[in-house]
């Protein structure tokens, strides 16, 4: 497919995956491979030794995280992110530059924590400023509380060219793959910003290319911290990045802002702007954050 191809895919909102090189075919031989040695018996056992938790264990501790969460924090980080950055296609100089914005963030917050195509196709206010904001400032207020000690370790991605292909996702996911890295879970968040006008707010559970038990935690961890209901959808393809996790052969998870019949009209559009966003369901995704990763990493002797 030529890039002319590609982008007027994604501009009619058509979900594809792209082959031309056979990276695709690739991940997904690999993807096979890791569950087939699942399969093994040493791979069951392996599996059953290390389940995800079936309750909530460090209420005290996620409690006290998510007490910190402003939606002012929020508000202030997504319009800075969105105005900086107008057009955040990959293959533009905005889009390289809100990279290296992001970059510059996490970078400042350890610095501290050591210390002690120019042209406006979309804001992406939603799609996808409000999930890359929830995940930043869920990192944020994680590295100013001492009493999170975690023993397993922690990545926080941020994936670019997920609108043509999902290929900055695929790239990682691949790497991994290839180098047999153990991932114990992934989260996708994406959008998070939006409640259509007159429903009640939900997070809805992706249920197709996600894991099932992985899925049953989160739904644990949304009854205990977020207290929304809980809705499933199958989006029928891989409608975000935790695809290339889950066709790796990794589990992934993917919680989403509404129902998909509640979709925000406005994504992929100029009218993706701050003023339509919802910041207390933001705050929702970035308490469902903060608990996932205390609730599975945290180290149970240094708890309180």
């Amino acid at each position: 497919m030529t890039d002319a191809q590609v982008a007027g895919l994604a501009l009619r909102d058509i979900g594809f995956l792209d082959d031309t090189d056979g990276e695709w075919t690739r991940v997904l031989e690999l993807g096979a491979a890791r569950q087939a040695q699942k399969s093994t018996l040493q791979g069951r056992a392996l599996q059953e030794t290390s389940p995800y938790p079936i309750v909530a264990t460090y209420p005290k501790l996620v409690r006290g995280v998510t007490a910190k969460i402003q939606t002012a924090d929020l508000k202030r980080t997504l319009e800075s992110f969105v105005n900086k950055f107008t057009n955040r296609l990959y293959n533009s100089t905005e889009g390289a530059q809100s990279c290296g914005w992001i970059y510059g963030q996490v970078a400042e917050l350890a610095s501290t924590m050591v210390a002690n195509t120019n042209v406006k196709i979309a804001p992406g206010a939603d799609d996808d400023g409000s999930g890359t904001v929830t995940i930043l400032e869920s990192l944020k207020y994680l590295l100013v509380t001492p009493e999170w000690t975690p023993i397993r370790p922690v990545e926080f991605h941020w994936y670019a060219a997920e609108e043509v292909g999902k290929l900055g996702s695929l790239a990682v996911a691949a790497e991994y793959a290839k180098a047999n890295t153990a991932v114990y879970a992934q989260m996708q968040q994406d959008m998070t910003g939006y409640v259509r006008p007159g429903t009640t707010p939900v997070v809805n559970m992706i249920s197709d290319f996600t894991n099932k038990n992985l899925n049953t935690f989160l739904e644990t961890l949304i009854a205990t911290y977020v207290g929304l209901p809980v809705t499933h959808s199958v989006c029928k393809y891989g409608c975000s990045d935790h695809f290339s996790w889950n066709v790796s052969g990794y589990p992934s998870s993917y919680p989403f802002e509404t129902k998909l019949k509640d979709m925000n009209p406005n994504m992929h559009s100029q009218n993706d702007t701050i003023d339509t966003i919802n910041f207390n369901h933001m705050a929702d995704f970035t308490k469902l954050s903060i608990a996932y990763v205390v609730e599975l990493t945290q180290d149970g002797a240094t708890s309180c």
